[in-house]
């Protein structure tokens, strides 16, 4: 791989004994994901001088804003927490995603307890106080913890995110002609389309009619549509309707056993996740025995490495 994806790690996730309760958490995927990114670590709680072990701390709602305090002394560390969010990740030259502590009052994702004023009675869940500055400052980038992708349709979505992006940065560095950004286009189309079929189209527009543009700003103008694109989310109704765009290539060519197999794969797909990576599969077969360059090129069919799969 001649790239690797840059992603924010919670120190607490397989690497230093953090925690409030100076524990580590120990965590399959974080681990296998290491070989192929490079992470970034951060520990917002101890980078702003909290002790190891140290005291519980909560996120609770009071006067419409949402505070970190420490229930015992009542101590507030908000705007301290805030402010080294915001320095951390304004000095972060590359990022292509999080993977954050679940329900931590820094870094969960969604999932960390909202307390009342009296501190004792929770009132619903929220984003950890980092994890809220990481989004508003990259909307468009997957931000998710470790419980989230336990998951296999988000774990999915996360690792074709990060992969991508990264693919995406390091061609602007080297790139110096048309060719290259055409080229990224043909190999992510089904991937694309999987997103988004109208962004599709407005970025091989914008690909077609650089020449009106010139190349900084087309190239400016095609990462703005798949920041858009990579804001959706993958579904089982989307998966589908590029597999049969992709089936469509050589379904002249299948025996009709062989074509009553793939539309019973789609129906099972409906049905289960884990029938993606068969369906994916019975393509890539027909892919490779028909010698087919272009479709074997497809980033969609091969998103990130085939050991990822595995998790």
């Amino acid at each position: 791989m001649e790239f690797k994806p840059v992603v924010v790690l919670s120190r607490c996730i397989n690497k230093e004994p953090v925690r409030y309760n100076g524990g580590i958490v120990t965590d399959d995927f974080a681990k296998k994901l290491e070989k192929y990114v490079d992470y970034i670590t951060v520990c917002p709680e101890v980078d702003i001088g909290m002790t190891v072990p140290r005291p519980t701390v909560v996120l609770a709602k009071i006067n419409n804003s949402i505070r970190m305090i420490e229930p015992t002394t009542k101590t507030d560390y908000t705007e301290k927490l805030e402010n080294f969010s915001k320095t951390f990740l304004e000095n972060i030259k590359d990022v292509d995603g999080f993977l954050l502590k679940a329900k931590s009052p820094s870094c969960g994702v969604s999932d960390t307890k909202l307390y009342q004023p009296d501190l004792k009675h929770t009132i619903g869940k929220t984003d950890g106080l980092f994890s809220k500055v990481a989004k508003e400052k990259y909307p468009y980038l997957p931000i998710e913890d470790e419980g989230r992708l336990h998951d296999f349709w988000i774990r999915q979505d996360f690792l074709t995110k990060i992969f991508t992006y990264a693919e995406f940065r390091h061609l602007k560095k080297d790139l110096k002609h048309i060719k290259d950004l055409i080229k990224f286009h043909q190999r992510h189309k089904y991937l694309i389309m999987l997103y988004s079929p109208t962004n599709l189209k407005k970025m091989g527009n914008t690909v077609a009619n650089w020449d009106k543009l010139g190349l900084d700003k087309t190239v400016e103008k095609y990462e703005e549509l798949l920041r858009q694109t990579l804001s959706k989310h993958q579904t089982i109704k989307s998966h589908i309707n590029v597999l049969q765009h992709i089936y469509g290539h050589f379904s002249d060519l299948l025996k009709s056993g062989e074509k009553r197999q793939f539309h019973h794969l789609l129906n099972k797909l409906k049905e289960d996740r884990m029938y993606l990576m068969v369906v994916l599969e019975f393509i890539r077969n027909f892919v490779y025995r028909f010698e087919d360059e272009y479709l074997s090129s497809q980033k969609y069919l091969n998103p990130y490495p085939e050991e990822l799969q595995q998790i």
